[in-house]
C-alpha cells in the first residue's frame, strides 16, 4: 500500500487521505486556504531532507526578508545536515539585507558546524 505523509504533523497516511487520522486535520482545507509562502516556511520543518530542500529552495526564490529567520531556525534544527545549513545560506544570499537576515546570519554564526559558522561569518562580515 502507498503512503504519503501529512504536511500538518508528518504522520504516514493513505494516499488521498483528506482528514489525517492522527491529526484529525482538513488536508486539502489547510492545503488550500494557506498562502504558499506560508506552506514552505512549514514545510522547513518537514522529516524529509528532500522536502526541506526543496522549501529552501523557494524561498530563495521567493526574495523575502522574513524568509531569514525560518531558514537560519531549520539549519539549526538539523544541525548535522551541512549541505543542508549551506544551502540555507546560499538561499539567504538571495535575501533583500535586512535586520531579520542579519540576526538569522548571527544565529548562523554559532551553528555546530564548522562549515556553516564560518560561511555565516563570512556573509555576516559582508553585510557591514
Amino acid at each position: 500500500m502507498n503512503h504519503h505523509y501529512c504536511p500538518l504533523c508528518y504522520a504516514e497516511i493513505p494516499i488521498g487521505s483528506v482528514t489525517c487520522p492522527v491529526c484529525a486535520r482538513d488536508i486539502e482545507g489547510w492545503e488550500r486556504e494557506t498562502p504558499y509562502y506560508d506552506r514552505l516556511i512549514w514545510a522547513l520543518r518537514n522529516p524529509h531532507s528532500e522536502v526541506r530542500m526543496g522549501a529552501i529552495l523557494s524561498l530563495a526564490n521567493q526574495g523575502r526578508a522574513d524568509a531569514a529567520g525560518p531558514l537560519a531556525d531549520c539549519a539549526i534544527q538539523y544541525p548535522v545536515d551541512v549541505v543542508q545549513g549551506m544551502a540555507v545560506l546560499d538561499a539567504m544570499e538571495r535575501l533583500p539585507a535586512s535586520p531579520e537576515k542579519r540576526e538569522a546570519l548571527e544565529k548562523l554564526s554559532h551553528h555546530p558546524a564548522h562549515a556553516v559558522r564560518i560561511l555565516a561569518a563570512e556573509k555576516l562580515a559582508d553585510l557591514s
